[in-house]
């Protein structure tokens, strides 16, 4: 039996190598799979009296080293998913940082004209601009031109607040 797997590694291995290396990108975990893949073939030997049961052995490793390879990219996306979730966890969030930008953003809104903060902040809980008319008493087309000029403003004031800022800390 080990001559058999010799002699099937031998034979194989080179263009199992060459597809996992397309399909990773990377030489070292192309290496990884192959050997994972030679292993799972090796305990399949063992556990097998015969090798009917495999009637293609050529497919029979790419399709066990593509399903490694789906497996790798799966449990990647999985393991960033995690850290990402954990790294917004409130314990992680930078409070300092998040302090000095609400009151930058609360200066920038006090620059701008009462009407203009308010459907600013309308705007951001999600109301459409019939809503903010009907709230706020202002004609549903204004609302659109108050919104673009609070806009421009927020920005130019929220950017001069934040220039500031940092000038403060450099100097």
């Amino acid at each position: 039996m080990k001559t058999d797997f010799d002699e099937i590694y031998q034979l194989h291995w080179r263009e199992v190598f060459r597809y996992l290396r397309r399909q990773t990108g990377s030489r070292v975990e192309a290496e990884d799979i192959l050997q994972e893949t030679f292993l799972k073939l090796h305990v399949y030997l063992a556990s097998e009296p015969a090798m009917s049961a495999i009637s293609n052995l050529r497919a029979w490793l790419f399709r066990v080293a593509t399903n490694l390879v789906r497996d790798r990219r799966r449990n990647k996306i999985r393991a960033l998913q995690r850290e990402e979730k954990h790294t917004l966890l409130p314990g992680v969030v930078d409070f300092h940082l998040k302090l000095e930008r609400q009151q930058l953003v609360r200066r920038a809104l006090q620059q701008l004209s009462p009407q203009m903060r308010q459907v600013l902040l309308l705007a951001n809980e999600g109301f459409s601009y019939r809503e903010i008319s009907s709230i706020t008493g202002i004609a549903t087309t204004y609302v659109g031109v108050l919104l673009q000029r609070g806009r421009a403003a927020f920005k130019e004031h929220y950017q001069k607040q934040h220039e500031r800022k940092h000038a403060t800390n450099d100097g």
